[in-house]
């Protein structure tokens, strides 16, 4: 499993401005909700695989230029049960 961590939101938000457009004319054109970017953006949030793409694809830029990507390690549930 991973998670997406925003590297800037600074950056992000001046990579959607200089698109011309505004947090919620992106997050509409990208098929999000503008209170669920503002989130992901404040870091209040973390979005899944697929908004991380969403957010990536629409400013023409790669994930990991936008995200760190970390790996979370999921136990098998026969582990999780033992301990």
């Amino acid at each position: 499993m991973y998670t997406f961590h925003l590297k800037s939101s600074q950056k992000t938000k001046l990579l959607i401005a200089l698109k011309g457009l505004t947090l919620r004319s992106f997050a509409s054109e990208i098929g999000i909700s503008h209170s669920f970017l503002s989130q992901v953006l404040n870091e209040k949030r973390k979005p899944s695989a697929v908004v991380a793409k969403k957010i990536a694809d629409g400013l023409g830029r790669e994930m990991v230029d936008i995200f760190l990507v970390k790996t979370v390690d999921e136990l098998p549930l026969e582990e999780v049960v033992k301990k």
